[in-house]
């Protein structure tokens, strides 16, 4: 009897043990799937883009539920395969094939009835030859699916929002495991939550689409107002800079222009107060209306006047800073100026550097404010350099920028695209690169006399030259290009270049240097003086950059000319630097 009873025990505590242990094990799997599904809500919550979002919810379901997963989406009838994961017994042929081949998906999920949530999964719980056969394209298909020795698999339906969105296709293989009933029962579960994650990132992708074209309008509108390349101004040479405060800000409240009038040309430099879109739209406002202005009457106190009443006009406050320089068609005669709450130009003559006029009052303050003109007489030699606040208000470890400092940079500038490049390196230098406003440059100066304009078939290869450069047409330039062509540009220093551009090799590697430092550069040639087999070409060089903002002055390149080809080739910043080097190795 006692055996029995023992024996009796010891079987009821096998079976006990035996069930704990079918208890666990289920326990442990629910476990896991509560696991997968909480995973997939936090890639739903997670507002991130539709493909890292298929991306993570694959990574999700593989190896956890899957040895591998496809994700397809269904939009009028056509099936996009949008994702693929592959478990690492699978390999990489594997999955590219699944990523590349046309998806089969039962025809109710394709073109499901009226009622959606009627379609039921694809189930094969023993993959066999039948249902291989049944879903291959064709006998290559086929071979490929027999060769993944697939065991199981299950496809679902992706709805959202009571709409058909797509299909969840998982499968099991070389893990040796097996789906069954309750598989499915999780797979339909499952479903539900990818479709909700998958429509939660399709509506963020909307408002990533919708944020992008609001980005590129914004965009569009600042192009619009970033100052254009100067125009080549007869008798005068010109240059300027402007830095937005930012890389990602593009425009501010600092603007330049220069633009014909009667009689001459009329140069205008301003600040708006403020920054962001209002900052914007005041600056477009002041640069049309100047224009518009000064084109009508050529009177650079009209202009100002005028711009003061639109400014009183606007039903936000707005005020601007203005100065307005008249140019005549003769260099010989004084410039007129104009200022209005801006820092007063400064004359810059050799070692001496003092303020050329005092300014009136700001603009969009006061409906009965006036202004004055003053003149400038700009000998040989002599020079107007005017800047924004940001210049002088700059801030630096300890101290602004200042006044002085400004001064001292200014020392000895003897054109004004050394004056802009002085100032621009000393300003970049003080603040680390780290600009906290807008600052702009604009120099004013009488263009150096003397050499005529070039003709032959010397200026020929360089406007050639000048024009394919424009284009980046590499072919065009190695047309005109001597196979040994020694080229050194100035933007060799940016990129960090020592030796020479060789060859139209070299010259193609320079416009790939070109294309990393500026979004535009445009050189065009003014005159061209030659003398022997070299040519002096001065004329002007525009260049804009996220990064370094617009840099716009005169430059000049001496070529060297053999049997119709160009054989070398140097850029000058500086104009009388070049002029200097091209008589001195002329008469040599």
């Amino acid at each position: 009897m006692d055996s029995i009873v023992i024996a009796t025990l010891v079987l009821a505590l096998a079976m006990l043990s035996i069930l704990l242990a079918i208890f666990l094990a289920r326990t442990r799997r629910a476990m896991r799937r509560f696991q997968i599904l909480n995973e997939i809500a936090e890639v739903s919550d997670g507002g991130h883009s539709l493909p890292y979002t298929l991306d993570a919810i694959s990574g999700v379901l593989v190896p956890q539920f899957a040895d591998f997963c496809m994700i397809d989406v269904i939009a009028e009838g056509r099936v996009e395969r949008v994702a693929v994961r592959v478990g690492s017994g699978g390999g990489l042929e594997v999955e590219r094939w699944l990523r590349e081949r046309e998806p089969s998906l039962p025809e109710q999920m394709t073109v499901p009835p009226g009622n959606s949530a009627s379609i039921q999964p694809r189930f094969y719980e023993r993959m066999s030859e039948a249902d291989l056969r049944e879903i291959a394209h064709d006998p290559g298909d086929l071979d490929f699916l027999r060769g993944m020795e697939i065991r199981s698999a299950i496809t679902v339906a992706l709805r959202a929002r009571g709409k058909l969105t797509g299909a969840l296709t998982v499968g099991v293989a070389w893990s040796g495991r097996r789906y069954r009933h309750d598989d499915v029962h999780f797979a339909r579960v499952l479903s539900g939550r990818v479709a909700l994650a998958l429509d939660n990132a399709g509506l963020f992708s909307d408002l990533e689409r919708a944020e992008r074209a609001r980005a590129e309008i914004a965009e569009t509108l600042q192009r619009g107002l970033l100052p254009p390349p100067l125009p080549h101004i007869p008798g005068w040479s010109a240059a300027a800079m402007y830095r937005p405060a930012g890389a990602e800000n593009e425009v501010g409240g600092d603007f330049y222009d220069a633009f014909p009038v009667a009689g001459g040309w009329m140069l205008v430099i301003g600040d708006v107060t403020g920054r962001g879109a209002k900052a914007a739209s005041v600056t477009a406002q002041a640069r049309y209306t100047l224009r518009t202005a000064a084109a009508l009457t050529g009177d650079p106190l009209v202009a100002l006047a005028t711009l003061n009443r639109a400014l009183l006009a606007r039903r936000d406050s707005a005020l601007c800073s203005v100065v307005a320089i008249a140019l005549s068609e003769d260099p010989q005669q004084p410039v007129r100026l104009a200022v209005a709450g801006h820092p007063p130009p400064l004359l810059v003559d050799g070692e001496s550097v003092v303020e050329a006029v005092r300014p009136g009052p700001v603009l969009g303050a006061t409906p009965d404010a006036a202004w004055a003109i003053e003149h400038a007489l700009l000998t040989s030699g002599r020079q107007l350099v005017i800047v924004t606040d940001g210049i002088t208000e700059a801030s630096g470890q300890d101290e602004r920028f200042g006044e002085e400092r400004l001064h001292a940079e200014l020392v000895g500038a003897a054109s004004p695209a050394l004056a802009v490049q002085r100032l621009e390196g000393a300003l970049h230098s003080f603040v680390e690169g780290v600009f906290d406003d807008d600052a702009a440059i604009l120099a004013i100066a009488p263009a150096p006399t003397g050499g005529n304009g070039g003709a032959g078939a010397g200026s020929e290869l360089v406007e050639r030259l000048f024009e394919a450069f424009n284009r980046r047409d590499a072919e065009g330039i190695a047309s005109v290009c001597d196979e040994e062509m020694e080229f050194f540009p100035v933007t060799a220093e940016e990129v960090g270049r020592m030796a020479p551009y060789v060859g139209p090799a070299g010259l193609r590697d320079y416009l790939d240097d070109v294309a990393r430092v500026w979004e535009e550069l445009l050189i065009t040639p003014r005159k061209i003086e030659p003398l022997g087999d070299r040519l002096l070409v001065r004329g002007r060089v525009y260049l804009r950059s996220r990064e370094m903002g617009i840099r716009d002055m005169s430059a000049a390149w001496i070529w060297e000319v053999r049997e119709g080809r160009i054989v070398r080739g140097e850029v000058f910043a500086d104009p009388q630097d070049a002029a200097l080097r091209f008589s001195r190795v002329g008469h040599g």
